[in-house]
């Protein structure tokens, strides 16, 4: 019975998805990248980076929609000094990032989360010692998957212009490169300015 009861109720909200009229609109937005490095030896560094957007939204109805994230990231980036030994490396990726969109009723917040994949751009390496420095590009370098979660607020400027300033969490869920335990995680704060195609 219960089984049921969870068939009817998804079979309820895909009606009334399709019976509404979808709504989309696009745009492109700015903010900050705070990246937090983690290791194995319990060692963690931060950095503040650039964040660069765009968003695509699909609202299927008032309160269920789709947004995709089109990211770039810099500020990806770690620096070491030990006993005169210092390494600094820089990452940055393009990330893809399908989310859901969950509207709160009768207000313009909304909540967002799902999965992303970012491809790296940059991923170099420099170590000094001594006055002497070696730079090259990080070796094995993977694909970064993580868990993307956030909330924003859609201020809408006109039928056609919408403002909608967000925060964001991004979980990294695998290391940055192979035979590394080494993962980056990143809150983000932004604003997307988008418009309402139809």
């Amino acid at each position: 019975m219960k089984k049921i009861a969870i068939l009817l109720f998804v079979c309820a909200g895909i009606t009334g998805a399709a019976n509404a009229q979808i709504q989309f609109s696009a745009g492109p937005g700015a903010g900050f990248n705070y990246a937090v490095h983690t290791s194995s030896d319990d060692e963690t560094i931060s950095r503040f980076g650039v964040l660069l957007t765009s968003q695509f939204d699909i609202q299927f109805s008032r309160l269920l929609g789709l947004l995709v994230w089109v990211d770039f990231y810099s500020g990806m980036s770690a620096g070491q000094n030990v006993e005169g030994l210092s390494g600094e490396y820089q990452i940055s990726y393009l990330h893809l990032s399908p989310t859901l969109k969950f509207c709160l009723p009768g207000s313009p917040f909304y909540l967002f989360g799902g999965p992303g994949a970012g491809f790296r751009t940059k991923g170099r390496m420099k170590v000094s010692y001594e006055g002497l420095s070696m730079e090259e590009d990080i070796p094995d370098m993977n694909i970064r998957f993580d868990a993307r979660f956030g909330a924003g607020y859609d201020i809408f400027l006109s039928k056609k212009i919408t403002l909608s300033p967000f925060v964001a969490f991004n979980a990294g869920l695998n290391n940055v490169a192979a035979d590394t335990d080494w993962k980056i995680h990143a809150l983000q704060a932004g604003l997307v300015l988008r418009y309402n195609a139809f």
